[in-house]
């Protein structure tokens, strides 16, 4: 009599579609194919990796990009309109105000032994003007040691002296300074002397003083006429 756990497996998939745990018994919810094997869940193509789980890089990679492109437009920017350029040439010339009679040059150069430690600043040294031909008198620079910068210079023309006060006259006012002052020199020396302040960006009032002497003439029949001026610069102080 054949027994009944003898009986040949038969074949197709377990009841209801359960699939087996390998010990016999059914695993609730599984399924599996014809073969015995479970199939992939929905949306996995064979052969096709899955993307690993986390956030997607693309709009990281987006952000870097376009900051990448600002970055490149600043420094090409920068480039055109500054990082290539070259210093501010210094002014070579001076509008000559009507009434000077004697071309004006800029007297920055001329000052030179003067200018000490960034004294006088920029813009009063850019308001001084000078007559075309004046030239300093070597070691004439002098320290007059009063308040915070009192310095003076001395210089010769060949221009009489009538035509160095008119040049100082017409000069001075055209490049704002404020003339407080003129007449004959003080303390009974020979000449003319001419004072104007000049408000600067030091948050001073600068006072410039210039004092010219009566023309000299050489020897000979052809005498060449020259007048000597001397020119102060004194920064006002409450002092």
């Amino acid at each position: 009599m054949p027994r009944t756990h003898d009986a040949p497996p038969t074949s197709g998939p377990p009841p209801n579609g359960s699939g087996s745990n390998g010990l016999g018994h059914r695993t609730p919810g599984s399924t599996v194919d014809g073969n015995g094997h479970t199939p992939p869940p929905p949306g996995d193509a064979p052969g096709v990796p899955r993307r690993p789980p986390g956030p997607s890089t693309r709009p990281a990679f987006i952000v870097l990009g376009v900051a990448v492109v600002v970055l490149l437009f600043g420094f090409i920017g920068a480039l055109v309109t500054g990082g290539g350029s070259t210093p501010t040439a210094p002014v070579t010339s001076l509008p000559t105000a009507k009434g000077a009679g004697i071309t004006a040059v800029p007297g920055r150069h001329a000052l030179s032994p003067i200018v000490i430690e960034g004294q006088p600043p920029d813009d009063i040294l850019a308001a001084v003007a000078l007559p075309k031909g004046a030239a300093a008198k070597p070691g004439s620079g002098t320290n007059n040691g009063i308040g915070l910068y009192d310095h003076s210079l001395s210089f010769t023309v060949g221009a009489s002296e009538q035509r160095v006060i008119g040049f100082f006259r017409a000069e001075l006012p055209a490049l704002k300074w404020q003339i407080v002052s003129q007449g004959p020199a003080p303390k009974g020396t020979p000449g003319y002397r001419i004072v104007g302040q000049h408000p600067s960006s030091d948050g001073y009032e600068w006072e410039i003083g210039v004092t010219v002497a009566p023309t000299t003439f050489g020897t000979g029949s052809a005498a060449a006429e020259s007048t000597s001026f001397a020119l102060r610069l004194f920064a006002v102080t409450d002092s």
